[in-house]
C-alpha cells in the first residue's frame, strides 16, 4: 500500500503560516522582485522560530510579530517563554547589551 503524501498546505493549516505560491520561486516570475525567494509570510500573530543548534547546546530562537508600527523581534533562550536581553548592533555599531524587544519601524511606501 502506497503512503499518502502530506501537502504543505495541510501542515500549516491553522498555524497562521501560509504556503508561498510556487511561482514565487521561478526566476522569471513577475512576483519575484529580487534574487532571494520568500520562505514564509507572517502577520499580527506571534511566530516562534527555533534556531538550529549543535548537539548539547541549549535551544534558542526568535519571536516575531508584525504590528501597525513595524516588526517586533524578541530573542528567547531554552524556552520561548524565557525572553533574554541581547546585544543589538545596527550598521556595525552596538546600540546596547540589555535589549529585550526591538521594533523595526515601517518606512513610507514609495510611489
Amino acid at each position: 500500500m502506497a503512503e499518502k503524501k502530506i501537502k504543505l498546505a495541510d501542515l500549516v493549516k491553522g498555524s497562521g503560516f501560509i504556503e508561498i505560491p510556487k511561482d514565487w520561486h521561478d526566476s522569471d516570475s513577475p512576483k519575484r522582485a529580487g534574487k532571494r525567494s520568500i520562505d514564509m509570510e507572517y502577520g499580527d500573530e506571534e511566530i516562534v522560530l527555533k534556531a538550529k543548534v549543535g548537539e548539547g547546546e541549549a535551544d534558542r530562537g526568535l519571536i516575531i510579530k508584525h504590528t501597525k508600527k513595524g516588526c517586533q523581534v524578541q530573542y528567547w533562550y531554552t524556552t520561548p517563554d524565557n525572553i533574554v536581553p541581547v546585544d543589538l548592533t545596527a550598521d556595525g555599531t552596538s546600540k546596547g547589551k540589555s535589549i529585550k524587544k526591538v521594533t523595526l519601524g515601517h518606512t513610507p511606501d514609495k510611489d
